[in-house]
């Protein structure tokens, strides 16, 4: 008798069930389960006998104004000679307060095409733009991507009833024989291949509608690793996995050998033997089934009764399994997927392009290439369709980013921004009247150590740390009227932040080179046509308030490049001096511009749009101040990521359920509460 039929036998003849764990075992994965450690640990530090769980991240954020400032509805021409218009140059200098990190694509330090050491103009003008946008009270609108977040909520969280319900995940009572047993599904969830047809993406279905009646949409296998290494370690001569063990070798997660048993945290765990080399995959197999549901054997195409393919996904610590989708059915009607989520797809995937590395790489994740072709999980449900590579995917919020954005901040019109750095619109477009060179490197303090870093960008996932939140219930993308908090900025560390020394995920890990911190640079922003208080404006966002820094580049969590920007000169070009009566050529038309004097041209001018109240007294130019000096940098256990684990053995991101402390909190954390 063939080994995958005799398997068959043994399948009818034991209900379906193989051996029965023992009782006692079985009882012991509930021991203390459910105890939990009440131990309070202090927000940062403790504050007298004031402590909390800490909630906070090197970031922040700076409210939006109420309302966008329309200052005025006709924009300078750039080709204007007029003696009310200022065109001139400002000179700066920036010096890195803390070891610095351009990066040029690689690990090393950004060259210009001089080979010099560098600040890219397009680097700095970013920064600046970012400050007028505060500073001059404009939109963020163009910032802000129009796309669906991305969201997976298996654990806990504020979306995970939501969650559960559009996967359908249940617990069902199933009878094989003799036997009945839960068995956790996904009713909601199928498999299928998508394709990519010309550009567009569209998802096939498979032979199979339904493995069991009671599984509903389910129309795929879910085979433990576990009982395929047990299977190996019980039969082996008849061992009917063999797709899995591929010249001698596994290619599960898992090594084919006896699994361990060890205690943690009082449960019992199973770890088997890490296969090293393992990589996620989809692969074309054949199978034989048992029990509609029951995988009994799994081989090379030709080699059992049914086709399909093997997919494995990304990295597990421990539970793990393959899921066998039967082959695809192109008589069936096609899903076609809508552009709109493909692009969002693309951004969110691009967005975890790092953490992405430590389980597979990104093409895995990735949809296919023109003319390809690959297993797909997908959900239909209310007329929105989810997809991703792994039965619990990542499904799409139900409003874009933007949406959370007030109408007040959205209204059209010319603001300052604009109107300095130019824009492009369906209807016209306008040409920046500024322009910024290199930041080229003048004083070099040498090259710092070599450092390997988790570069963890925040996402705006994260709704307790980007949205506004209410008393009552989190607020999230999936809420109607929900407002975006603000805008991101980084928060100054005194020096560089050091790292609790444990052993860095080498694929999750980036490389930098970095300058030493007293390095010195020198660039420029030529300016054409301007308005006195668009100078005032531009001056101010350049050196900010006395005492006032910045940060860019990478690594800005870990305190890499906080630097001061100063102005050693400013001139502007003088027409009447360019052109003298005389016609005597000037070889120097050009004046000094007085700093102080023209920035309180600006602040005069906003000021009377303001009325009660000043530039300087709005809160939010207040929290920018504040997150800007140099005087009152907060400690750095007041502004580092959540721990996954710390010494209470607790994930503080995942436990949280507070929202990010405001700016003037984490500034006066360092007072008596």
């Amino acid at each position: 008798m063939d080994d995958w039929k005799q398997k068959l036998e043994q399948f009818k003849t034991n209900g379906g069930s193989g051996s029965k764990p023992d009782k006692n075992e079985k009882q012991k994965s509930y021991i203390n389960n459910g105890k939990n450690n009440k131990t309070n640990y202090a927000q940062g530090k403790n504050r007298g006998n004031n402590t909390q769980p800490y909630v906070g991240a090197p970031y922040n954020f700076v409210p939006f104004y109420d309302t966008v400032y329309k200052y005025h509805d006709k924009l300078t021409n750039h080709n204007d000679m007029k003696s009310d218009l200022i065109t001139g140059e400002i000179t700066y200098e920036v010096k890195a307060e803390t070891p610095i990190m351009i990066d040029d694509g690689t690990k090393h330090f950004f060259t210009d095409t001089k080979g010099r050491y560098a600040i890219p103009g397009s680097t700095m003008r970013g920064l600046i733009r970012n400050n007028v946008q505060i500073l001059g009270l404009s939109s963020f609108e163009d910032d802000i991507d129009d796309y669906a977040l991305m969201y997976r909520n298996v654990a806990g969280g504020a979306e995970k009833k939501q969650y559960n319900h559009i996967l359908g995940s249940k617990q069902l009572r199933v009878n094989d024989g003799n036997k009945s047993y839960g068995l956790g599904v996904l009713l909601n969830v199928h498999a299928g291949y998508v394709s990519n047809e010309g550009g567009k993406y569209v998802i096939y279905q498979t032979a199979v509608d339904s493995t069991k009646k009671e599984f509903e949409g389910m129309n795929y296998y879910v085979l433990s690793e576990r009982k395929i290494i047990n299977d190996y370690l019980k039969y082996k001569d008849k061992f009917t996995y063999g797709f899995f063990r591929q010249n001698g070798k596994s290619i599960l997660q898992h090594e084919f050998r006896k699994f361990r048993r060890s205690e943690k945290n009082g449960r019992v765990h199973y770890e088997g033997d890490k296969n090293k080399e393992y990589q996620p995959y989809y692969e074309h197999v054949s199978y034989e089934v048992a029990h509609q549901k029951d995988i009994i054997a799994v081989g090379y195409p030709g080699e059992y009764k049914n086709e399909g393919f093997a997919v494995s996904t990304g990295k597990m610590n421990e539970k793990k399994a393959v899921y066998i989708i039967p082959e695809i059915d192109k008589n069936k009607e096609s899903i076609p997927i809508p552009e709109e989520d493909v692009r969002a797809f693309k951004i969110d995937l691009n967005k975890k392009r790092n953490t992405l590395k430590q389980f597979g790489g990104e093409k895995y994740f990735d949809l296919p290439e023109e003319g390809k072709m690959r297993p797909v999980f997908y959900i239909q449900l209310d007329g929105r369709l989810y997809f991703g590579f792994t039965p619990r995917l990542r499904l799409f919020y139900d409003h874009t980013l933007k949406k959370g954005l007030k109408p007040e901040l959205k209204r059209d019109g010319i603001d300052y921004a604009k109107a300095l750095f130019g824009y492009t619109s369906p209807e016209k477009s306008y040409k920046s009247k500024l322009s910024f060179t290199d930041a080229v490197l003048e004083d070099n303090a040498g090259i710092g150590a070599e450092q390997k870093l988790i570069l963890a960008e925040p996402k705006p996932t994260s709704y307790l740390d980007y949205l506004k939140q209410n008393k009552d219930t989190p607020v999230t993308y999936n809420t109607d009227g929900f407002e975006l908090r603000g805008v991101k900025q980084y928060w100054l560390h005194k020096s560089l932040v050091q790292t609790d020394g444990g052993v860095i995920n080498e694929n999750a890990a980036s490389t930098i080179c970095p300058l030493r911190e007293g390095t010195k640079f020198a660039g420029k922003i030529r300016f054409q046509n301007l308005t006195e208080d668009e100078l005032g404006l531009l001056l101010w966002a350049v050196r900010l308030n006395e005492g006032s820094q910045m940060n860019v580049g990478k690594a800005k969590s870990y305190g890499y490049g906080r630097i001061s920007v100063t102005i050693p000169k400013a001139r502007k070009f003088d027409l009447q001096r360019a052109y003298q009566s005389d016609g005597i050529l000037c070889l120097d038309p050009f004046d000094n511009i007085e700093i102080d004097q023209t920035i309180e041209s600006y602040k005069t001018a906003i000021n009377q749009y303001l009325g009660k109240k000043t530039i300087d007294e709005l809160p939010h130019i207040r929290d920018f101040f504040d997150m800007k000096d140099s005087r009152r940098i907060p400690d750095d256990v007041d502004t580092r990521y959540m721990k996954i684990k710390n010494e209470n053995h607790k994930n503080e991101y995942q436990s949280r359920t507070k929202p990010l402390p405001t700016v003037k909190t984490v500034i006066n954390s360092d007072k008596d509460v």
